[in-house]
């Protein structure tokens, strides 16, 4: 009997020595225990950005921080601080000497939040600054924490472009460990989609990580995204799971694209990809009464979108004599 041919398996290791731009897995580390020095070179494909949370830091002696963050150093990944520590330093006037400290324990980012404190979108411009004259990069986290105090849809955006335009290494959407009642999740932790369509048709979702710590949340948002959505706040023990979702090898995800192309261009162009796909095809007409967009925008976005090759234009599947865009 010949030898059957060997199964291929997808890959989610970037090229050596290159960062993965995309399909970014940013997890949170509690330091709860001693790394297993079987299972992180395993997982260290399937991870990119590893943050050690809150204040820990601060509860642990320096070299055991140091050696913490050796660990993932040997296997090519980097490390942030949680905004929530340079939070602390702002409050007690010390935002200088803690970065200068994260440094020094081998941090690779910090990230600039403003969860529990409130900043001025001048002193967020002023943290950045500060990180980066140290040498060391940034990521802008957007939200609140308490969920009695939130961004209201318009304030969220106005402060994502705005930090976006800062150019940080992505932007980071707020969710807290608990993924309920904050940013785009609910108080039951279902996913406020429009919330996230209106987000998504402003800016690319390439340059967000969308913090998801609830499995549920991970399966929903790359089924809408694609296998390359930024995710955030994932929890050690579940960087296998969301891989597999990543790449299609559970029911949840089976048979989707590993990598979905996320529409580009212009926000109308987001905004019209999301309604033909949201239902499932549309004719021109239909885009433009739901849209309420100009004709010409309309015109104009498909013929972007056929560019990209993210539609196409086919017969009706609801009327043989009318033709729609569908997504591909």
């Amino acid at each position: 009997m010949p030898d059957r041919e060997p199964l291929v398996f997808p890959s989610r290791g970037p090229e050596k020595g290159m960062k993965r731009t995309n399909g970014i897995t940013h997890i949170l580390d509690r330091l709860e225990a001693p790394l297993p020095e079987e299972w992180l070179p395993l997982a260290a494909p399937y991870i990119d950005i590893v943050k050690i949370g809150w204040g820990l830091p601060l509860l642990f002696p320096r070299e055991a921080i140091r050696r913490r963050i050796h660990q993932y150093h040997q296997q090519s990944l980097e490390v942030s601080t949680g905004g929530t520590l340079l939070e602390f330093a702002i409050r007690h006037g010390r935002a200088g000497k803690f970065v200068g400290e994260a440094k020094d324990l081998g941090f690779d980012i910090v990230e600039v939040s403003e969860g529990v404190i409130d900043l001025t979108l001048e002193q967020v411009e002023q943290m950045v600054d500060l990180v980066r004259g140290a040498g060391l990069e940034v990521l802008v986290e957007v939200g609140k924490k308490d969920v009695q105090h939130q961004y209201s849809l318009r304030e969220t955006m106005g402060r994502l472009l705005h930090a976006r335009k800062l150019s940080p290494r992505k932007v980071i959407l707020e969710s807290r460990e608990s993924g309920k009642g904050v940013g785009i999740y609910d108080e039951n932790g279902g996913i406020k989609w429009d919330w996230v369509h209106a987000i998504t048709a402003s800016m690319s979702a390439e340059d967000i990580i969308f913090e998801a710590p609830r499995e549920e949340q991970q399966i929903a948002l790359i089924k809408e995204l694609g296998s390359e959505v930024n995710l955030g706040n994932v929890a050690l023990d579940t960087v296998f799971p969301l891989a597999s979702q990543r790449l299609g090898l559970r029911g949840d995800t089976f048979g989707l694209p590993v990598h979905k192309a996320l529409p580009g261009g212009s926000p109308a162009a987001k905004f019209v990809y999301y309604l033909i796909e949201n239902h499932h095809g549309l004719e021109q007409g239909e885009i433009v009464t739901i849209s309420r967009l100009p004709r010409r925008t309309v015109q104009l976005a498909v013929k972007e979108l056929e560019r990209q090759g993210l539609i196409v234009e086919g017969i009706s599947l609801r009327d043989a004599r009318r033709r729609e865009y569908r997504c591909v």
